[in-house]
């Protein structure tokens, strides 16, 4: 079932930007394409409750109602949302964004029912700050910056390594031996490398430009 793709996949995420283990990464990316794979309507725009190959299905459904879980369609959109920005996926962003229209008439006229699709929304109207932390995800500066880079709640940001299935511009970023270093960018321009977690938080707290880019 979608939820449970969509579901594990958006865990998934959260679970590599806290850690910045590329197994993580690897793990997202397959479960991504799983999930777009199976449930994707590449047709009309969002996903199918069910894969295709369910038996005894009657109708298959695209569930938009965020109740005591999230529909499978906001968890999946924000979740490919935020991977297409650490893997540089386009083909993940829109698929997410063409979800978006397909339940853009309920987002404008009932959104109290559709909130986290709202929070899909939200991440898609702004170029997400983004934090690559250069270096060993074990060692310990790396885990210093990430505990600085989570301590700010700042719904669009991501946070990636320099391992793994990552953008390959966060892999061409020059490291240091001896401590990692965390670049803060808004899309492909990064400030000057930094070793301090004050500047990391400073980033992420910063305002958001007066206009959106989308």
């Amino acid at each position: 079932m979608l939820d449970a793709y969509a579901h594990l996949l958006a865990g998934t995420v959260d679970l590599y930007e806290a850690t910045l283990d590329p197994n993580h990464l690897s793990f997202a990316v397959q479960l991504a394409e799983a999930l777009v794979e199976r449930f994707y309507d590449t047709a009309g725009g969002g996903f199918w409750q069910s894969g295709a190959d369910t038996p005894h299905l009657l109708m298959r459904v695209k569930e938009d109602y965020d109740g005591a879980e999230p529909s499978g369609n906001a968890v999946a959109s924000l979740a490919l949302l935020r991977l297409s920005s650490l893997c540089a996926r386009p083909d993940w962003r829109e698929a997410a964004e063409k979800t978006l229209r397909l339940f853009a008439q309920k987002l404008h006229q009932t959104p109290q029912v559709v909130p986290f699709l709202l929070c899909a929304l939200d991440f898609a109207l702004q170029e997400p700050k983004r934090v690559v932390v250069v270096g060993d995800w074990l060692c310990g500066s790396t885990r210093a910056l990430l505990s600085h880079a989570h301590a700010v709640f700042e719904p669009h940001r991501v946070i990636l390594g320099n391992h793994g299935p990552v953008d390959p511009f966060a892999r061409t970023l020059p490291g240091d031996e001896e401590r990692s270093l965390a670049y803060l960018c808004t899309g492909n321009a990064c400030q000057p490398s930094t070793r301090e977690g004050s500047a990391v938080r400073e980033f992420l707290r910063q305002a958001p430009p007066a206009e959106s880019p989308y």
